[in-house]
């Protein structure tokens, strides 16, 4: 099924069952933006999403046995560890047309990635300064934490944000 297919047949479904948007998805805890989307069919649910509209329409939404996009999204936010953007690129290459949701994961690491090392760089041309020093830690804490918040929202299913990231590929 792709995703204007599943739109309709939750559409369909939340109506015959007599459910308002905001109904189903305060049922299904998840966001009203989300469940609209996804009913327009501008939006491709995540499994886990799709698995609990399913449960409260009672109806089985078939899924593909071979699901891996999750370790392949979060493989692709842990790679901010290595703050290169080679791993991410080389990775976003291989699985953008495979796998759903790693052209957008992708392009959002990579820029988080370049914007990054450009940080660094400047932060280290200012380490002469003694405030570069400061800057170093700052953003070293800054990618640690991000990156596993981030992770964790990925794994969880919900909506991740990298602040401070310039959109070089759009």
């Amino acid at each position: 099924m792709n995703q204007h297919e599943i739109g309709k047949k939750v559409l369909e479904l939340r109506t015959s069952k007599g459910l308002t948007q905001e109904e189903l998805a305060l049922k299904c805890g998840t966001k009203l933006r989300l469940l609209k989307k996804i009913e327009t069919g501008n939006l491709s649910p995540r499994v886990l999403i799709l698995k609990k509209i399913g449960t409260e329409l009672d109806y089985e939404f078939q899924f593909e046995d071979n699901d891996d996009t999750k370790f392949w999204l979060l493989t692709l936010h842990l790679s901010n560890f290595l703050v290169l953007p080679i791993f991410p690129l080389i990775l976003w290459l291989l699985k953008k047309d495979e796998i759903q949701g790693i052209d957008s994961h992708g392009k959002d690491i990579i820029n988080f990635q370049i914007s990054m090392i450009i940080y660094l760089f400047a932060s280290m041309l200012l380490v002469f300064y003694t405030v570069g020093i400061f800057l170093l830690l700052g953003l070293s804490l800054y990618i640690t934490i991000i990156t596993i918040i981030n992770s964790i929202n990925v794994v969880m299913e919900r909506d991740y944000k990298y602040y401070l990231t310039i959109k070089f590929i759009k």
